[in-house]
């Protein structure tokens, strides 16, 4: 039985990076080659100012032409084509890679920032957190049904549902990622990280990192 799989890229200003658009090159040809139980569609939402609006639009389109599993991906990142494949295989509803954060410092999309928020599952060889970005984020289908169930509808050309929306709780601005992640923390899913993986993230210059490496110097730095 084929798996219809929808890559969502949202690119605001009508853009790629050439390091992303040369993986997803070798992911469709590495699928067409390799993966035949996989029918994979790329799909961009450009020249909308408002991200929130565009990843809604996408995650509205892809439920409703009936998409087993979506992979939100930005435009502006890059990473090892395995990493594409392995989200999709991972016997979990949600899980995402890290991406570098565009500071100096090294710093990830996965909140709470402490490590110790989080914990390591040895079933699965994940990590579980609270929440990750939606940089490079898979969602199964009952994990779509969910967070469809728990959004507000709108209508523009078609029904459609506003997925991902900022939010200001206690004085504090929620992102989208993080009001996502709620959604599906409140439906029973569990939120997890491969953390064997890591996008690189470009905009002034190309940040880029080991979230892997990472966590194991800041264990060692709470261990000492």
């Amino acid at each position: 039985m084929t798996r219809k799989v929808a890559i969502l890229c949202p690119s605001y200003d009508g853009k790629v990076v050439c390091d992303f658009a040369v993986t997803m090159a070798v992911i469709f040809q590495r699928a067409a080659r390799e993966r035949p139980d996989l029918e994979l569609n790329l799909n961009f939402w450009m020249n909308e100012a408002l991200l929130q609006k565009a990843r809604s639009n996408l995650f509205s389109e892809a439920y409703d032409a009936g998409f087993d599993d979506i992979v939100f991906i930005d435009a502006d990142q890059s990473f090892n084509a395995q990493a594409f494949f392995d989200v999709l295989d991972h016997p979990v509803d949600v899980v995402g890679i890290p991406v570098p954060m565009k500071v100096q410092e090294e710093r990830y999309n996965i909140r709470p920032e402490n490590i110790q928020s989080h914990k390591w599952n040895p079933q699965f060889k994940l990590l579980e957190v609270e929440c990750i970005g939606t940089g490079f984020l898979r969602l199964s289908r009952a994990a779509m049904e969910a967070v469809w169930e728990k959004s507000i509808p709108y209508f523009e050309d078609a029904p459609r549902r506003l997925i991902c929306d900022t939010q200001i709780i206690d004085g504090g601005i929620i992102s989208e990622d993080v009001q996502l992640c709620q959604k599906l923390t409140e439906s029973g899913f569990s939120i997890f990280v491969d953390i064997k993986h890591t996008c690189e993230h470009f905009g002034v210059k190309k940040y880029e990192g080991n979230y892997m490496n990472f966590v194991a110097k800041e264990i060692e730095r709470h261990t000492e």
